[in-house]
């Protein structure tokens, strides 16, 4: 996969460099404001400003778990650009710290101009490694419709597997993948 180089938040591979998401750029994005925006990440956003797909329902709640704990940013979500043209082309992250059996699970997508072109693969490969040398964190995983054959692959490709089907509200049933820590 390359190498993956790991800073304080900041998370950096060949392509893509993977930045956390702040309240206050959240709050940008939802308001439409391109100049703050960028301001406030130093990254470039498609246009027109939207926030990437899937996420316009879940951002004003990761804004407000990251104003209530501003000390878990690592554990939502994480903005994902071109290192060579500083561009976003995708975001992706968690549902928040892990749970008490040292799980977290990730979601991802990628804005439909950078898709494929690997980018969902390396940044989530990227994350997935970042999060499994957290201490206390045992298991990544993912719930994926069966018929989104994309996600599945990029899941398969950073060494998830299907471990079981499960029900979600407004999906019906997803496959529910996953990747543990290695123990040594």
């Amino acid at each position: 996969m390359g190498k993956t180089q790991i800073q304080a938040q900041q998370i950096l591979t060949d392509r893509l460099e993977l930045t956390p998401f702040t309240a206050p750029a959240i709050d940008a994005l939802l308001r439409g404001d391109a100049p703050a925006l960028e301001q406030l990440t130093g990254l470039q956003f498609p246009r027109p400003l939207r926030p990437p797909p899937l996420m316009e329902d879940l951002l004003p709640l990761v804004r407000e778990r990251l104003r209530a704990e501003p000390g878990s940013i690592g554990w939502w979500t994480w903005l994902a650009a071109d290192r060579a043209t500083r561009t976003v082309v995708g975001a992706l992250g968690f549902g928040g710290p892990p749970n008490d059996d040292g799980a977290v699970m990730m979601g991802y997508a990628t804005y439909p101009e950078a898709d494929r072109r690997g980018y969902a693969t390396e940044a989530v490969h990227a994350l997935v490694t970042w999060a499994l040398e957290q201490p206390g964190l045992r298991r990544v995983c993912a719930s994926i419709p069966p018929e989104n054959h994309a996600a599945r692959r990029v899941a398969e490709k950073v060494g998830m597997r299907p471990v079981a089907t499960v029900w979600e509200e407004e999906i019906d049933d997803v496959l529910l993948y996953a990747v543990d820590r290695e123990e040594s």
